[in-house]
C-alpha cells in the first residue's frame, strides 16, 4: 500500500507550482497573431475516429435562432486532453471549435443527426498559460447556430520525451501513477525517479481545492508526469490511476493522454463509480518507449 504524504506537504508542492505558472499566465488580447492550433492540436469525437477539420480564417457566423451549450473540463494543460459535451434542443450534423482573439477554427462532421455530442479536444504542448475563451456552434444543413463560450484555463507544466496526463470530471481526489522500465514508480508520494521522470502536478490532494495564480480557488483535477527531452530510457513503461476518493462524487469521468517523442498521442477514457466501486486501482496503459 502506498504511502500518502500529509496533506499540507502535497498543497505546498503544488502552490509552489502555480506561483512559477504566475509569472507566465497571459490574458489573450483580440487580433492575437496566434492560431487556435497554438492551443488545440487536435478534436474528434469521444471514440477518437471521428476527426475534425482545421479550416484558414474566421469561423462561420451564426445564421439561425438554435443555441448551443457546452459543458466540461475548463482547467486544462499543455499536452493533455479535455472532454467537452456539446447539446442543443435542434439536431445537429457539425460543431464549430474556435476561439475568441485566435484566427482559424476547427470543424467536426458527424455521420448523422444529434442533439448531444461529445468530444476530445487535444491540447497542443507548446500551448502556453492564460485564459482563453473557446466558442462552440452547432450545425445543420440550413446554417450554423448561436455559438456557447466557455473560459478555459491553460495551466503550462513539463513535457519532453516522455509525458502522461489525466484530466478529470469533478472535485474527486485522482492520483497518476507511472512505472518506468528499472521499475522507479512515480505517484504523489515520489515525485521523481532515477531516470529522470517527474509528477510536477499533483491536484485535488484530500478534496481539497488548488490555490491559482490569481488567488482564486478551484479544483485543477489534472496531473502530469514527463521525462525531459534525452531523458527517457528504453523499455516498458505502466500507467495506472488510483481513485483515493470520490470526494462525494457520484461519478468521476476521466482521461489519460500518452505523448511519445515521434509518435502520435495515445488517449485513454474510463470511468470510476465513487467509493463503492471496489476498485482502489485501475490500469490504463501499458507502452513502449
Amino acid at each position: 500500500m502506498a504511502i500518502r504524504l500529509p496533506n499540507a506537504l502535497r498543497t505546498c508542492s503544488l502552490l509552489a507550482l502555480v506561483a512559477i505558472l504566475a509569472a507566465c499566465e497571459s490574458q489573450l488580447r483580440p487580433n492575437s497573431s496566434f492560431s487556435i492550433e497554438n492551443f488545440i492540436s487536435s478534436v474528434t469525437d469521444q471514440s477518437g475516429t471521428v476527426q475534425a477539420v482545421l479550416h484558414r480564417g474566421a469561423p462561420p457566423a451564426p445564421t439561425t435562432a438554435d443555441s448551443t451549450k457546452v459543458s466540461g473540463i475548463a482547467v486544462v494543460i499543455n499536452g493533455g486532453s479535455s472532454p467537452q459535451n456539446i447539446t442543443s434542443p435542434t439536431a445537429f450534423t457539425k460543431i464549430i471549435i474556435a476561439a475568441e482573439g485566435l484566427s482559424d477554427y476547427y470543424e467536426l462532421t458527424l455521420p448523422a443527426g444529434q442533439t448531444a455530442q461529445s468530444l476530445l479536444l487535444g491540447l497542443s504542448q507548446n500551448a502556453t498559460a492564460g485564459q482563453v475563451y473557446f466558442t462552440y456552434a452547432a450545425g445543420d444543413g440550413a446554417g450554423t447556430f448561436q455559438y456557447a463560450r466557455q473560459l478555459m484555463r491553460i495551466l503550462q507544466i513539463g513535457t519532453g520525451d516522455i509525458q502522461i496526463s489525466v484530466a478529470w470530471t469533478d472535485t474527486a481526489d485522482v492520483d497518476l501513477h507511472v512505472i518506468d522500465p528499472a521499475g522507479g514508480h512515480l505517484s504523489f508520494g515520489n515525485k521523481s525517479v532515477a531516470s529522470g521522470g517527474t509528477l510536477d502536478l499533483d491536484a485535488n490532494a484530500a478534496c481539497s481545492k488548488n490555490t491559482l495564480p490569481d488567488n482564486s480557488s478551484a479544483f485543477i483535477s489534472n496531473e502530469n508526469v514527463f521525462w525531459p527531452t534525452g531523458m527517457a530510457p528504453n523499455g516498458t513503461y505502466k500507467v495506472f490511476l488510483d481513485y483515493w476518493s470520490d470526494c462525494g462524487a457520484a461519478q468521476t469521468d476521466w482521461v489519460v493522454t500518452v505523448q511519445r517523442r515521434g509518435a502520435a498521442p495515445q488517449v485513454f477514457t474510463g470511468t470510476f463509480l465513487g467509493s463503492s466501486s471496489g476498485i482502489p486501482d485501475d490500469t490504463v496503459a501499458v507502452f513502449t518507449y
